[in-house]
């Protein structure tokens, strides 16, 4: 994979001449038929060839997929973390998420939390529609007089785990709608 893009087929020579000239390093994805998914290079006992014959090359430019959020648990770059935390931080208040999408494009990080912040908004908003659609139902509208300031709640409840976990510089999902990525 290069770029982020699947490339290839590739013979094991051109991939010792890849890992030579720094285009390739252990850490570069790598796959082949049989596997069942894209693996590092330096994990692939048959490349291990490679690797030794070109030594131990640098790794490659950062390429497109480094725009690419963070996945849920990773740890991010601290220097990152340091230069975005505002912007992860502003990701979780409303529609202020458009602000690390403006401002902090490249940072994994803000775009870790920004996809959190959009998600978290968007649930708010379907509760919210949800219980007021509710609310003209003859008979089912009491309950939704409870569902709405409990949507509300869970999403400030939210909002602040959210808020705590970026000022901390951790990629932790929220609880329940954490999972969901709309940001890559």
């Amino acid at each position: 994979m290069q770029n982020g893009q699947p490339c290839g087929p590739v013979d094991e020579a051109a991939i010792t001449a890849l890992v030579g000239n720094g285009t390739l390093n252990g850490e570069s994805m790598v796959w082949k038929e049989g596997m069942p998914s894209w693996v590092a290079l330096k994990t692939v006992p048959e490349l291990a060839g490679a690797q030794a014959a070109a030594g131990s090359a640098p790794p490659p430019p950062p390429s497109a997929a480094a725009a690419t959020a963070l996945a849920d648990g990773e740890t991010p770059d601290p220097a990152d973390v340091e230069k975005n935390k505002i912007f992860a931080i502003l990701a979780y208040v409303g529609l202020l998420f458009l602000v690390p999408l403006l401002a902090a494009p490249q940072s994994r990080f803000a775009r870790y939390h920004t996809n959190q912040g959009v998600v978290l908004f968007l649930a708010v908003i379907i509760c919210m529609v949800g219980s007021g659609i509710l609310g003209v139902i003859p008979f089912v509208g009491c309950i939704s007089a409870l569902l709405m300031p409990a949507a509300a709640l869970a999403g400030l409840v939210f909002m602040i785990l959210g808020i705590v976990n970026a000022a901390n510089g951790r990629c932790k999902p929220l609880p329940l709608i954490g999972q969901y990525k709309l940001i890559k």
